[in-house]
């Protein structure tokens, strides 16, 4: 992701998870599964239950973001050899099942780990084409471009995945 997008999601997506999900505060994590760009999320819902939303930015140059969710029962960051997990969410939650799981937020809704695009990837044909993708972008124009992607990553965070780790959270608290 060009930089000045990467500098605009992180700034935006700070401010909404602040204002809208203040259960979760950005942590700083130690792990091999936390790629440079990424911000996690924790929502301790005890010292052993921790539920993430990670911001996962486009690790290559494309402009675009994904949102991982999930959990740990461990209490810490989930250490999967795998993210996203090979196995997508099930109608019965067999994936409750698990110490640790990470997903991609749209496999909640779709069976495509879809990506929020800030701004489409078109494959330069020209010199001006080049030169017009390396061009910096003034803070406010990536501010702009960004704010209605992360807001609706927001919402789709707010209506499917808040709901689906708190019935993870319930399913725990039903088997103590």
């Amino acid at each position: 992701m060009k930089k000045e997008y990467g500098k605009a999601l992180r700034q935006l997506f700070a401010r909404r998870m602040k204002a809208d999900l203040p259960q979760f505060r950005e942590t700083k994590v130690k792990s091999l599964y936390l790629f440079p760009g990424e911000r996690a999320y924790l929502w301790a819902v005890s010292e052993q239950l921790h539920c993430w939303v990670v911001l996962s930015p486009s690790p290559k140059d494309y402009d675009e973001f994904t949102l991982l969710i999930g959990w740990s029962t461990h209490g810490r960051y989930p250490e999967l050899s795998c993210i996203p997990s090979m196995q997508s969410p099930a109608a019965d939650r067999a994936e409750f099942a698990k110490d640790e799981y990470l997903i991609r937020l749209p496999m909640l809704w779709t069976d495509k780990g879809d990506w929020w695009v800030v701004r489409p990837f078109k494959p330069a044909r020209s010199n001006k084409d080049l030169l017009a993708q390396v061009a910096p972008i003034a803070p406010d124009e990536a501010l702009r471009q960004t704010q209605p992607r992360v807001d609706e990553a927001i919402e789709q965070l707010k209506s499917h995945g808040i709901p689906y780790l708190q019935a993870f959270v319930d399913a725990c608290e039903l088997n103590r």
